[in-house]
């Protein structure tokens, strides 16, 4: 009886020719995720954020491509490095790009996060001081609040 097949082996290529087309699609995948990383780095520096939130959706489409081709290339790593290894280190060089493109859409993304929240605590603790008693009442403490504080109003229009 034979064991059943496993993922890996199912998606192992037969020889050379099928592997070479795996590093193909992950190059296109790479390329893709790269290109789009730096869309997204690019609109949200520039404070064109409902762009940059679309392109955060085609990202993401973009890199669950990226990750099955991962898997893909995981099962004929060892086919590659025998029979072409100039391929596999250019994709070495192409990660190590994309590790770096990453990096920078991270800090730049983290950074408009950071001051985003920012603003809102900015504004909360603004609205927050505004409804502090501002004067004193009998037997010289101050004036308890009036209600509850003054609402936020948001507006998500870009």
């Amino acid at each position: 009886m034979t064991p059943p097949a496993t993922a890996a082996a199912a998606v192992a290529p037969a020889g050379a020719d099928e592997a070479a087309n795996v590093v193909k699609r992950l190059i296109e995948a790479i390329d893709r995720v790269d290109g789009l990383l730096q869309e997204e780095t690019r609109l949200v520096r520039a404070a064109r954020l409902r762009e940059a939130a679309v392109v955060a959706d085609h990202k993401a489409a973009a890199a669950g491509l990226y990750e099955r081709e991962l898997v893909a290339l995981r099962a004929v790593a060892g086919v590659i490095l025998r029979t072409m290894p100039e391929r596999a280190a250019e994709l070495r060089g192409r990660l190590a790009a994309l590790n770096e493109t990453l990096a920078v859409n991270l800090a730049v993304v983290g950074t408009a996060k950071a001051v985003a929240e920012d603003m809102m605590r900015t504004v909360a603790d603004e609205v927050g001081r505004r409804s502090q008693p501002h004067g004193y009442g009998a037997h010289g403490r101050a004036s308890p609040r009036s209600g509850a504080p003054a609402p936020i109003s948001i507006s998500r229009r870009l």
